[in-house]
């Protein structure tokens, strides 16, 4: 992951020029015999995901948190890919127990081996609310939800040869802050900060992921990706929920104005399909200031580097889960942490 340069300007300010870097979907390659999760892959970006990999050949699971959506979401694949394979779980990341009975069915789904997990799904500028377990539900679902699913998974991810698991973050990352004190209860809120402070969360968890395998010398590699400015509904339906109209619409109308879903899509599948990439590595879009254009290794924001708020992140995570990632390669990756 490459951070800002000297003038500690932030890095998407720095790109003044699209690159000459030349990358599309026609990139992927063949994926037969692969299989992929991908959450919130029933609309917007992650299904633009989902439908990417199986024409590719991937052996694809679509996971949101309706049932109803999710089999909608594998019958649009279906339709648009003839030879697709596709299943869909629910996957409601708020809550921790539905996040492992998940797990439980995509390992079953996918005879406990699986090759590559997209961590796409997300909430934004939602009003403040807690989960059951307590904590606000940018930081749940956005990161908590997503930590939980990758080490339920990971017996299923360390038997395939090479594993990659793909976190999204977002441009607006480099707004966010790793407060120390309580990420998972903020004392003051804002619905914006609260999803800034998430996606930085989602990169502090790649460096650690990636760092817990470098020591481990496991064959698993973490990544990021960001896409840009899309023209989805996140943030906005929520501020139409909260009747905050105008908010809405003038979000609105600056996501008209970018790249389409199956276009902002590309930089999440390089990071899962480029042979070159290297551990912790941050794909976003390389046109001017990042907001649209073709995928190349971006910039992260230098505290998305820190190493102790890295660490401060991945325990005050496994205290909040109660679930610990092994030690070691051949410890149970479900083993809970002590109550």
């Amino acid at each position: 992951m490459r951070e800002s340069d000297s003038t500690g300007l932030p890095g998407p300010w720095l790109r003044w020029r699209a690159t000459r870097e030349l990358w599309t979907a026609a990139d992927i390659g063949d994926l037969s015999g692969r299989a992929a999760v991908v959450t919130g892959s029933c609309r917007g970006i992650g299904a633009a995901v989902a439908e990417h990999l199986a024409r590719h050949g991937a052996r694809v699971i679509i996971a949101c948190s309706s049932s109803a959506h999710g089999r909608t979401a594998a019958a649009a694949v279906r339709q648009k890919v003839a030879s697709a394979q596709v299943d869909s779980v629910v996957c409601e990341l708020a809550e921790p127990t539905q996040v492992r009975q998940c797990a439980d069915q995509i390992i079953s789904l996918t005879a406990g081996r699986l090759d590559l997990l997209v961590n796409n799904a997300a909430v934004a500028a939602v009003p403040f609310a807690r989960t059951a377990d307590g904590n606000e539900m940018h930081f749940a679902v956005n990161h908590l939800g997503h930590f939980t699913l990758t080490g339920h998974l990971l017996p299923a991810l360390l038997n395939a040869p090479q594993p990659r698991v793909v976190n999204v973050s977002s441009i607006l990352h480099w707004l966010g802050r790793c407060r120390s004190d309580r990420p998972h209860l903020p004392r003051r809120y804002h619905r914006w900060r609260a999803y800034f402070d998430s996606k930085l969360a989602n990169l502090l968890f790649t460096q650690g992921l990636s760092a817990w395998a470098d020591t481990h010398e496991l064959p698993l590699l973490a990544l990021s990706a960001h896409p840009g400015l899309v023209n989805t509904t996140l943030g906005s339906s929520a501020l139409h929920a909260d009747r905050r109209h105008a908010e809405a619409r003038l979000l609105e109308s600056m996501q008209a104005r970018w790249h389409s879903p199956s276009h902002a899509a590309w930089p999440l599948l390089r990071a899962a399909t480029d042979a070159n990439a290297a551990n912790g590595d941050f794909y976003g879009p390389g046109g001017r200031w990042e907001w649209s254009g073709t995928p190349v290794r971006v910039r992260a924001a230098h505290r998305a580097l820190d190493a102790r708020a890295i660490a401060r992140l991945w325990d005050l995570s496994q205290q909040l889960t109660r679930h610990s990632f092994p030690v070691s390669p051949t410890q149970s990756a479900r083993k809970d942490n002590p109550a």
